[in-house]
This record gives structure tokens, sequence and C-alpha cells, in this order.
């Protein structure tokens, strides 16, 4: 039991790996839906390092969660039998994927239709990395984090806060904002959060049900629902914001902005997440 800040490593990790994914949703639907001229497409193509490195900031938290570096090479020993394991196999299959392909399409080595059907795997492995991120901590032993729930929120704050960045992407890359950019990025935002606030809502409703010798398992984060509204008035903001940027072609402010309200939210609710720990003897 604690108040989550403890876990603050894997608070960070699990708030901005799923969100560097998530900005590949938005690079992939930009690719499919939308005509882009070659030289916006070259300078995409070079802040598409910016995802990459949110995400690689995200593991470098699961890095410092560890007792000991040395331990990091040790963790794919589990693979297949530890939900753990299985997240950061599939969270490094998703990153070498994502750096190949940055890499390949910084240097020009991409045809259109081969960018497409890249893009694309990329972004399923985005997906896929942010379900083993909820699928990690559905364990028996914890009922508080035993539930879809778990998959749900990690699943819309990826996409939240992917839809977010991707914006801050576009920006940086200076491209025009067409009426389907504008509304594939509001769309991945609202969904996201709408996603996230399902299970962050879930997950809290849940937890007054759930005890053990030492009381409600809600009661181990005592502002729970105040977080929960946190993290959907930081989501909103970062909604309201991303429409203003998309007015003016993606404005790297305001974009900017946007994507921060979206981690201080994911935050907030990671670390409420943490805090509800509670195991069935425990």
């Amino acid at each position: 039991m604690g108040t989550g800040f403890a876990e603050a490593p894997l608070a960070i990790f699990t708030t901005l790996a799923p969100m560097g994914a998530g900005a590949f949703l938005l690079l992939a639907g930009v690719f499919f839906t939308s005509k882009i001229d070659d030289d916006a497409l070259a300078r995409i193509d070079r802040m598409t390092l910016v995802p990459i490195a949110v995400a690689i900031l995200g593991f470098i938290g699961a890095f410092f969660h560890l007792a000991s570096p040395l331990h990091a090479f040790g963790v794919f020993a589990g693979v297949g039998s530890s939900p753990l394991s299985n997240e950061i196999a599939v969270g490094v299959l998703f990153m070498i994927a994502a750096i190949a392909y940055a890499v390949l399409a910084a240097m020009g080595k991409l045809s259109a239709a081969v960018r497409k059907a890249f893009v694309a795997v990329v972004a399923v492995l985005a997906v896929v990395f942010m379900v083993f991120c909820g699928l990690a901590y559905m364990m028996h032993t914890i009922p508080t984090w035993n539930t879809p729930a778990s998959i749900v929120q990690m699943v819309g704050y990826g996409i939240m806060g992917g839809g977010a960045l991707g914006a801050l992407v576009l920006g940086c890359a200076r491209v025009e904002a067409t009426p389907q950019m504008r509304g594939m990025v509001m769309a991945l935002v609202v969904a996201g959060l709408i996603i996230g606030a399902i299970g962050f809502g879930m997950q809290a409703s849940f937890a007054g049900s759930v005890s053990n010798i030492w009381g409600v398992a809600a009661d181990l984060v005592p502002a729970l629902w105040g977080m929960f509204a946190a993290f959907v008035a930081c989501g909103i903001a970062a909604a309201v914001l991303v429409f203003v940027a998309g007015r003016k072609n993606f404005a790297i402010a305001p974009a900017a902005v946007a994507f921060a309200f979206a981690v201080v939210g994911v935050f907030v609710a990671r670390i409420a997440f943490y805090g509800l720990f509670m195991s069935v003897a425990l």
C-alpha cells in the first residue's frame, strides 16, 4: 500500500512510452488519407524522431525502477510466462520497428507503398504494446489491478497522448493542416480521453468493492475521484488546445502545451493507479 509516488519511475514509463507509440497511429492515418508533398514529407520524417525520443524516455523510467541496472537484461528471461517480461519484449519489438521505419524514411529509402505498409505495421505494434502495458498488471494476487480496466485505460492514454504528440510533430514539420488531418487529430485525442476516462472510472468504482484485512482499496487513495477529475480536465484542455493548434496549421506552442497537459493528466492517473495497489493478503 502507498501513495503511488513510490512507483513514479513506472508511472513515467506507462505515461510516456504508450504516448510515443500512439503518435504513430496519427502518422499512419495522415499518410493513408492525405496527399503530402515531398518537402513536407521529408520534414515529417525528421520529426518522427520526436515520438521515438518520448518513448525512449519512458523506457528510461522503467530502467530506473529496477533495483540494479544489471537486472535489465534478465527481464527477458520470463518472456512467455511473466506479464512484465512480455510487456517489455513487445515494447522493444515496437521500438525496433519504429526506429527502423524512422531511419529508412529519413534516408529516403521508402516508396509510397512501402511507407504505408511499414507505418501500418508500426501503428499496429503500437496498439499491441499499449494492450500489453495493461496486461502486465492483471495479476490474480492484486485484485485492484486484475481487471480489464487496466488495459482499457492504457489504450486510452496512449491514443490521447499520441494524438497530441502527433499534432506537435506535424507542427514542427510545418505541415499545412488539412480538414482530414485536423479531424483525425481531434478524433484521436477525444477518443483517447473517453476511453481513458472509462477505464480509470471503471477501476476507481471497482476499488470500492475490494478489501483485505487492512481495509477498502478505495481508501488507499483518498483523492481518487479528484485525480480522476484532474485527468479529465487535463484531457479536455489538451483537446481544446489541439483544436486551436489545428486551426493554425498545428501551431507549435498550443500543440506543445496540449501534449504537456496530456502528460500531466495521464501521469496523475497512473499515480492513482499505483496507489490502488492492494494484494489479496496485505
